[in-house]
Parts: structure tokens; C-alpha cells; sequence
């Protein structure tokens, strides 16, 4: 049972955390007509995803200052605190005035809660991934990991869900506060989930190691680690690449682009949404039945594929072909996201885990994740094809493949010594 409470508890706060941090993205176009007023609309929604890619920006950092917390003091402690972290700057922007009425001080106050946000989930999305498989063990790690990935989407979903009834409600610009107000309140109850939880044993064993008390840097976690963190740095980036192309730039890729109406491109969202939570746990018992390694290398194949036949199916700009697009990018973003926790947990110790997975994955995540709607409206802009999604993504998937083969042959070597490395 208590296995159970803690996938439970960990389920529920990640959700919450994620109904915050997805709310912007959902009313990017509407943040951007308030905070970000401009002659040009191509340079106001430019401006939004700026100020979306910032709060990305900030979780490799707060990844560095909670890794070291969870590492030091616990991983309860670290996560009681991030859910704290995104519920106030979640509050604040409920009631922040727009640009009309404060000026400058609007956009400003808009991009720091966003670097707030954005530090606090450095720490929480892997240290929640972190924390629970601890608890967990050898017990079907992928299948567990793909749950709690599966739970960031609840809280996207519910933040989409409501992000269509606001918008198609008779005062948007006004409504849409609401949303945020709720999301800083239910943080409150994700603090409480967490502080009732008990704190992961393979921790508390690594705590009476003598070698417990050894000081690690950074940069000495970068020279014992350095190809264990390539491969988890990949990770975050196809992740984050695939990840907030289906949760927030198809939305606007499909009003500006195809025509299709905000609304109703919300609705559609829910499709792929709801399709990358149910595969999640899916693809993670399937790693878990054949085998790490193997299964990602493979997986990345796949993404290459369905990226392309996702975004060429968009183009017909039909009903049951942008329906079938959102289940085959739903798809893709579940091969990858779900799998990837069990992925990488074996990759590093105990003493150094958490630092080591959120800051790589983290930076992964900025660089190809949180710049994701701004280098892809660019690019589309720039090119003219609206099929230059599918090329960033398969671009991204056809690296983290060459750095897995090239890496293959030093995890294998290194398995009869290093237990860490043994279920690869």
C-alpha cells in the first residue's frame, strides 16, 4: 500500500504542477494581445513564446539549486518546496493589470513569474520521476515512470479543457484570469500531498554511506558522467521538442496557418493529449519487456516517422486528418516522454541523481523544448513550408539515435562494474 500512495501522491502533485506551467501556453495568443501589444500580430505572438521560452530558460538553474536539495536534504523537501514555488507566480498572474494600465511594469512582472515558474519546475518534473521509482524498485520502473509522465497531462488537459470554455465564452480577455487564480490556489493542496509522504528509502540508505558526506561539484559529476549526461541532455531536448509542439504551438500553428478556429484547435489538442497520456505507460511496459537500450533506439526511428506523417496530414486540412494527426503526434511524445524516466534513473548514483537528471534533461528542455513555438514560428515564416515542424523534430530524433549508438558500446563495457548501468 504504501508503494500505491506514493505513485498516487506523486500523480497528483506533478499534475498540479503541470496545470500551472501549461496555462500560458494555452493563452499564449490572448497573453500576447494583453502584455505584448503590437502593431505587427506576428511580432506580439513572437514576443509571447519569448516570454514562454523564458521560464524554460531558468529550469536547468533550478534544476542546479533543487537537485542539491533533493540530493542533500531529501526529495521530499525539494519537491514540497517547488510546488510552493509555481503556485504563487500562478496567483500573481491571475491578477497582474495588462500593458493598457501599468505600461512597461506589465510584460516585466509576466516574464519574472515565468522565470519563477519556470526554476521551480526545473526541480519538480524529474525529482517527482525520481522520488517515486525509488519507492518503487525494480517492480515494471517503465510502466510506473510512464504513469507519472501521463500525469503531466491531466494537468495540461484540464488547463486545454478550461482554456476552450474561456475562450469561447462571451469575454475571454477577462475570464481567462480565473484559470490562473485556480491554479495557484490547488498548489496549496499539492503542498499538502507532499508534506504527507515519507521520504524515498534508497535515499535514506545512501545517507548512512560514509561516502555520503564526499563533496560532489558539478563539474566532477561532469567528468564521472559526461556520456550518461549527453544521453540524458538528448533526451530532454526530443522530449521538450515533441512535448510543447503538441502542448502549445499546435494551437497557434493551426489558427494561423490552417484556419482552424482557437477554439476548436483546443478541442482538437485534447485528442493528442489524451492519446500521449494513455501510450505513455504503454511504451514504458514495452521498454521494460525488451530491454532499454533497444527500445529507445528504436523509438527514435519511429518519431522520425510519425513526425512527418503528422504534419503532412495537418496540410490536407481536414477534420479526420487533423484528428488523425494529433493521435500520431500524441503517439510520438508518448514513445519518448514516458519511457524516458526508468531511461535514465539507472544512468547515475544514488549521492548524485537528482542534480544529474534535472539538470541535463532540463537544459535538453530549454534548448529544444521551451524555444520550440518560437524557433518553429521563425523557421515557418522564414521558409514558407509548414512542414518545417516535422524536420525539427526528426532532426532532434536522428541525433539522440547516433548519441545512443555511439554511446552503446561504453554502457555495455561498463556493465560487470557498474551497477547503475546493469539494466541498460
Amino acid at each position: 500500500m504504501k508503494k500505491k500512495q506514493v505513485i498516487l501522491t506523486s500523480i497528483m502533485g506533478n499534475a498540479l504542477e503541470f496545470y500551472d506551467f501549461t496555462l500560458y501556453g494555452v493563452f499564449a495568443v490572448v497573453i500576447a494581445q494583453l502584455y505584448f501589444p503590437s502593431v505587427d500580430p506576428l511580432s506580439a505572438i513572437l514576443a509571447s513564446w519569448g516570454a514562454f521560452a523564458a521560464g524554460f530558460f531558468m529550469r536547468p538553474f533550478g534544476a542546479l539549486i533543487f537537485g542539491y536539495l533533493g540530493d542533500k536534504f531529501g526529495r521530499k523537501k525539494a519537491l514540497s518546496i517547488s510546488i510552493i514555488g509555481m503556485g504563487f507566480p500562478t496567483l500573481f498572474i491571475g491578477f497582474l493589470p495588462p500593458y493598457q494600465q501599468i505600461g512597461i511594469a506589465a510584460p516585466v512582472l509576466l516574464i519574472l513569474c515565468r522565470l519563477i515558474q519556470g526554476a521551480c519546475t526545473g526541480g519538480e518534473y524529474n525529482g517527482a520521476a525520481i522520488f517515486a521509482l525509488e519507492h518503487i524498485g525494480k517492480n515494471k520502473p517503465g510502466f510506473f515512470g510512464g504513469l507519472i509522465t501521463g500525469s503531466c497531462v491531466i494537468g495540461a488537459l484540464l488547463a486545454t479543457a478550461l482554456g476552450a470554455l474561456v475562450t469561447n465564452s462571451s469575454n475571454p480577455e477577462f475570464f481567462w484570469r480565473f484559470t490562473f487564480i485556480f491554479g495557484g490556489a490547488i498548489s496549496l493542496i499539492g503542498f499538502y500531498i507532499r508534506r504527507r509522504i515519507s521520504e524515498s528509502p534508497e535515499f535514506l540508505e545512501n545517507q548512512k554511506s560514509p561516502n555520503t558526506t564526499k563533496a560532489f561539484s558539478l563539474v566532477s559529476v561532469f567528468k564521472s558522467h559526461h556520456k550518461q549526461l549527453l544521453i540524458s541532455l538528448m533526451i530532454g531536448c526530443l522530449n521538450g521538442a515533441l512535448s510543447y509542439t503538441l502542448f502549445g504551438f499546435l494551437n497557434s500553428y493551426l489558427k494561423r496557418y490552417i484556419g482552424i478556429p482557437l477554439e476548436n484547435a483546443m478541442l482538437f489538442s485534447l485528442i493528442g493529449l489524451t492519446v500521449f497520456m494513455i501510450s505513455s505507460p504503454l511504451f514504458g511496459l514495452l521498454m521494460d519487456k525488451i530491454g532499454k537500450t533497444r527500445y529507445f533506439m528504436s523509438a527514435t526511428v519511429g518519431v522520425c516517422t510519425l513526425a512527418l506523417m503528422t504534419f503532412f496530414m495537418i496540410q490536407r486540412a481536414d477534420i479526420s486528418s487533423i484528428i488523425m494527426a494529433q493521435v500520431l503526434l500524441g503517439l510520438a511524445t508518448g514513445s519518448i516522454a514516458g519511457p524516458q524516466h526508468a531511461f535514465v534513473q539507472n544512468l547515475f548514483p544514488v549521492s548524485i541523481r537528482y542534480r544529474a537528471i534535472s539538470f541535463s534533461f532540463c537544459l535538453g528542455m530549454a534548448l529544444c523544448g521551451g524555444t520550440a513555438p518560437l524557433i518553429l514560428t521563425y523557421l515557418i515564416e522564414t521558409t514558407q513550408s509548414l512542414v518545417m515542424p516535422a524536420y525539427f523534430i526528426a532532426t532532434i530524433s536522428a541525433l539522440l539515435f547516433l548519441s545512443i549508438a555511439s554511446l552503446k558500446s561504453s554502457l555495455t563495457a561498463r556493465t560487470s562494474t557498474t551497477p547503475q548501468l546493469s539494466s541498460l
